[in-house]
């Protein structure tokens, strides 16, 4: 039998921390605006709003600025934290260059380079600098960048898969290629990125129609040991979690065996999840609430996505892997 040796993997992998302690899924947007720069509602009901909707944390990204958190997010004892961020705006030509920067000790700045790719890498070597985890925006929104450009990016992991609006142009249609698709072309050549869903929120008021970019849309749930900055932080970098717009896991365990999910079911629901490896081929299609897949050593890469009958999607994490 061929021994199967998985070369990258997440934190959660395992079910107690480093710290000794219990981990645990927690719910949270990182790509948010208050009136502080273009979204139309403060930054204090901004927090309350993701608050009441039962997410665990919130990072703030207005743009080109960091916006004050510690004095909104002043209870030690809630179940909830505000983390400080910061959404690098750059533009080049027709291209929007965005890098969120997760986390910084201090405000970030870079310089339009003379290429997309150049001008990326300047936000993303910006984000590192001051002490933040960073995460390329919305690539297929105008169109602006996709897998040449990406693939020549080094320092970062996190990218907008699911940014969860109207123009962001995130599924396949007209022979462009979704982001999804641009996440298996990096993945198949052995690029490591971790797929995010987000609201890039700006529109709290109103009606909730299609053209507003209207929170709750779409988000992360991290695992961690505990809910500071600092722990989600280090899980988003190193992949350990799943962006949801509406499914919800009871567990994910990744061994060096085989790629294991618990889904949650919801009333009545139905399940399918895909097993996806190198180019995007479906390794093995499965319905239910317990889909496990067997590595048999060649398939490059794993990751599981999972589809409800209510049209909700669920995206984990992929995992490399070699005999």
């Amino acid at each position: 039998m061929k021994r199967t040796m998985i070369m990258m993997t997440m934190v959660c992998l395992t079910v107690m921390g480093l710290s000794g302690k219990e981990l645990r899924w927690a719910k949270g947007n990182t790509h948010a605006h208050t009136s502080n720069s273009d979204g139309n509602e403060t930054p204090r009901r901004v927090m309350r709003w993701y608050q009441d909707y039962g997410y665990h944390f919130l990072v703030i990204t207005d743009h080109d600025m960091i916006t004050e958190t510690r004095t909104l997010d002043s209870d030690a004892n809630d179940d909830f934290i505000l983390i400080p961020g910061e959404e690098l705006t750059l533009r080049l030509g027709d291209s929007r260059i965005h890098v969120c920067a997760i986390n910084p000790a201090r405000l970030a700045t870079a310089e339009v380079g003379k290429t997309v790719a150049e001008t990326l890498q300047n936000e993303i070597n910006a984000v590192r600098l001051v002490g933040a985890v960073p995460q390329i925006n919305h690539p297929n929104w105008k169109w602006s960048f996709g897998e040449k450009e990406m693939l020549a990016l080094q320092d970062v992991h996190l990218f907008e898969l699911l940014n969860v609006n109207r123009d962001s142009n995130s599924f396949s249609a007209g022979s462009r290629a979704g982001t999804e698709e641009l996440w298996d072309h990096l993945l198949s050549k052995g690029n490591t990125f971790y797929g995010i869903a987000s609201d890039d929120t700006h529109d709290y008021l109103g009606d909730f129609i299609p053209g507003k970019a209207y929170p709750g849309k779409g988000w992360v749930m991290v695992r961690v040991a505990e809910l500071t900055a600092a722990a989600v932080c280090q899980a988003l970098d190193n992949g350990d979690f799943y962006a949801s717009n509406g499914i919800e896991l009871a567990d994910l365990q990744i061994s060096k065996q085989e790629y294991r999910l618990t889904i949650k079911p919801y009333d009545d629901t139905e399940y399918t999840t895909f097993f996806i490896g190198r180019a995007g081929q479906v390794l093995k299609k499965e319905d239910g609430l317990n889909p496990v897949y067997i590595f048999n050593g060649d398939e490059l890469y794993v990751r599981a996505k999972v589809v409800s009958s209510g049209g909700e999607l669920a995206f984990c994490q992929p995992v490399f892997i070699k005999k």
